[in-house]
């Protein structure tokens, strides 16, 4: 019995560690492809919003309307029957002379999904640009923000999608948001670094991200799904082309504060990751089937008890495989965020203080959201009605 155990716990940590230890090789021998001379396309920016605190919208678009771009960008928000005042307050803020081109387009009623509200943007017959820049309505968008994604998009043809480097803006003096934000500058920017080698990013961060309209118009928008960012990543992927990451194009966002919306939030994401593995599969079963290891390792990391909570069975049983093995690879987290972090400044301090702290507070965070990413995955499983949760 005392066997079983060791491998039924052994087996799913060791795949974590190989996958991880493979990443961290393509991403030490690989170097990043450079790209330069890329004659950039028009551009348009998608912002959905729906009861927005308006002085955090007016500051997200302040920020775009400040971008240095080579070319005027088309800003598109999009009103998703908003009901408080922030409508009126954005019209107050478009009647002023601005650098960028703005459209304000108005959902009569809230579609309660994101993925509506960019569909019907697409569906309007107004987007102008090449390619499709989808910022959320609490995002701030640093000055080169949108050339750097764009850049990267244009830089190869058989790029599909392309995100940027998103870290949470509002943590200060909550552990809430410094676990999150920990989880962001570590091993959330390493792991889309040696992905983005490969030309398979399976989680795009839909905070901020470029699309080409030319696979848009090709396999479709953003509404079928809950979570439409990794879906539609997925097909896009299913249908043969590539996904990026561009980790100079920094962005921030707002990160939820409580314990109840961070649950809220890792609940719908854990289902968006189901839901983009199914819709992989109605795809092509081949891509399914290449897809799977990519899956089974955000399965086995968000549905395998945590390494801490696992910790103390562990020593107190002596089980010592799962444990060496975990411990090795949150070493390798650390040696990766360090690699990432070195190449790839963002404002990122390497010291060790900051080293130690990603693995700890992201190791917490697995804690906290083990629950809801169970749940999340039970969702989508048993077909339970998709609502946002968020909102």
């Amino acid at each position: 019995m005392r066997e079983i155990i060791i491998w039924v716990l052994t087996i799913p940590v060791a795949i974590t560690c190989f996958m991880t230890l493979s990443l961290l090789l393509v991403y030490f021998f690989r170097s990043p492809k450079q790209f330069q001379g890329v004659e950039l396309p028009r551009v348009s920016v998608l912002v959905p919003f729906y009861n927005e605190d308006a002085d955090v919208l007016v500051k997200v678009l302040s920020l775009l309307d400040a971008q240095r771009y080579p070319l005027p960008l088309q800003v598109v928000l999009i009103d998703d029957g908003s009901s408080n005042e922030t409508p009126e307050r954005i019209k107050s803020w478009l009647a002023l002379p601005r650098r960028q081109k703005y459209l304000l387009l108005t959902r009569p009623k809230n579609g309660g999904r994101k993925g509506y509200a960019l569909d019907y943007a697409l569906a309007s017959g107004e987007l102008e640009g090449s390619a499709y820049v989808v910022v959320d309505s609490d995002t701030y968008i640093a000055e080169e923000g949108i050339y750097h994604l764009v850049a990267k998009l244009w830089s190869d043809s058989r790029y599909a999608a392309v995100c940027g480097f998103i870290s949470p803006e509002n943590h200060q003096g909550s552990l809430i948001g410094s676990l999150q934000y920990y989880e962001h500058i570590g091993f959330y920017g390493a792991i889309r670094a040696a992905q983005d080698q490969l030309g398979v990013v399976p989680v795009l961060a839909g905070a901020f991200v470029a699309h080409r309209a030319s696979v848009v118009q090709e396999i479709g928008g953003w509404g079928d799904w809950l979570v439409e960012d990794i879906s539609w990543c997925w097909k896009a992927l299913a249908a043969k082309h590539r996904t990026g990451y561009a980790p100079d194009a920094v962005a921030t966002t707002q990160c939820p504060r409580t314990r109840q919306a961070l649950f809220r939030q890792r609940r719908r994401w854990a289902r968006g990751r189901v839901e983009a593995f199914a819709t992989a599969w109605r795809m092509s079963w081949t891509r399914g089937l290449l897809f799977t290891p990519w899956f089974l390792l955000s399965a086995l990391q968000f549905l395998f008890p945590p390494t801490l909570l696992m910790l103390p069975l562990l020593v107190l049983f002596q089980i010592w495989p799962p444990l060496l093995l975990s411990t090795l690879t949150m070493v390798m987290y650390m040696i990766f965020t360090m690699l990432y972090a070195k190449r790839h400044k963002n404002g990122i301090s390497v010291g060790w203080r900051t080293m130690t702290k990603i693995p700890l507070f992201t190791a917490l965070l697995e804690v906290l959201t083990w629950v809801p990413n169970v749940l999340g995955y039970g969702d989508e499983i048993l077909g339970r009605k998709k609502s946002w949760l968020t909102r």
